[in-house]
């Protein structure tokens, strides 16, 4: 008789509409990796800022998953249009096509003409669940990394966020990353930068002859190549332990196809009621499980959702 009643108690559909929302992490956690350098960036818009010169008010930015090498550009709107400019110009040009560019699922990156663009050049398209940055952490990392360097400036120096740019982006590129040991600027271009610390207090390198240091430039490149292999196999141990930990922390919560759920109504920002509206809407049928905590969802008329969904954003429903 308790179980009956706890059955029936459970499918109140306005007990399960105005149920807390858990942030628990209820995926483990899966490491994004890169085989070799420039094979796979990570793009996100960062935004919006104080007004600057031309209007800028939003920072496009890009990062390689295996050098950690970070471009940015500050724009005054972003359309697909910009974005395929600036995937051209800052990640083509330089560093030749990548296999992968993974971003959220907003118009800029999902839609034409950047989409076909992407699709003519044989650049697959990785998108992340709705309302789910996490999938994207490196660059999610680069920003806030970015944006905490330019805020630490402005206190400094006072000025405009654009001017600050170019001295956060030389900052995070010849520093050492906790995750391999290495600056980006010597995996990407096999030695490390001259910095102006090295103006004032003489260092071997600016007492070296030129040939002498043509030489070890040489050496610096032969080396490159095993540098790289090191660093990966520091990258993976690093990120290893790094899930070992978070993942002690995880209680799964994983879905079948055919079962019923609820959606966060403050990821679907269906929210007419303000504070008083219900914090889960639906219920949705789990159509096919993607993996990695991702899943299609379909309404109860058979309708589609058009974006993955993150496990963590939905809650099994009692019918």
């Amino acid at each position: 008789m308790y179980r009956s009643t706890w059955e029936e108690l459970r499918k109140c559909q306005a007990c399960q509409a105005h149920a807390p929302v858990s942030m628990r992490a209820k995926n483990e956690l899966i490491p994004v990796t890169s085989a070799w350098p420039f094979q796979k960036w990570g793009m996100n818009i960062v935004g919006p800022f104080p007004p600057a010169s031309r209007g800028v008010r939003f920072l496009l930015v890009v990062i390689d998953y295996f050098t950690k090498w970070i471009e940015a550009k500050p724009l005054a709107c972003i359309s697909g249009k910009q974005v395929k400019k600036f995937v051209w110009e800052h990640i083509v040009c330089r560093f030749g096509l990548p296999l992968y560019i993974i971003t959220d699922n907003g118009q800029q990156f999902a839609g034409n003409p950047f989409a076909e663009w992407c699709e003519e050049l044989h650049i697959n398209q990785i998108f992340t669940s709705v309302a789910h940055p996490q999938a994207n952490g490196q660059v999610e990392r680069a920003n806030r990394s970015l944006v905490e360097g330019i805020k630490m400036r402005l206190e400094k120096y006072g000025g405009s966020w654009v001017d600050e740019l170019p001295h956060v982006l030389w900052a995070h590129r010849t520093m050492p990353k906790t995750s391999n040991g290495e600056t980006p600027f010597s995996l990407v271009y096999g030695t490390e930068a001259v910095i102006p610390a090295e103006i004032g207090i003489p260092s071997h390198r600016l007492q070296v002859q030129v040939t002498d240091n043509d030489e070890e430039l040489r050496t610096n490149l032969d080396l490159l190549e095993e540098r790289r292999e090191i660093t990966v196999i520091r990258e993976s141990r690093y990120k290893k332990e790094m899930a070992k930990y978070y993942n002690a922390k995880v209680k799964t919560q994983q879905y079948k196809e055919g079962e019923y759920v609820l959606r966060s109504n403050e990821v679907s920002r269906a929210l007419p009621l303000g504070k008083m509206s219900p914090k889960w809407e639906g219920p949705y049928i789990i159509k096919k499980v993607i993996g990695n905590g991702s899943y299609i969802l379909q309404q109860l008329d058979g309708t589609e959702l058009v974006r993955a969904w993150n496990g963590v954003h939905l809650r099994k429903c009692y019918m």
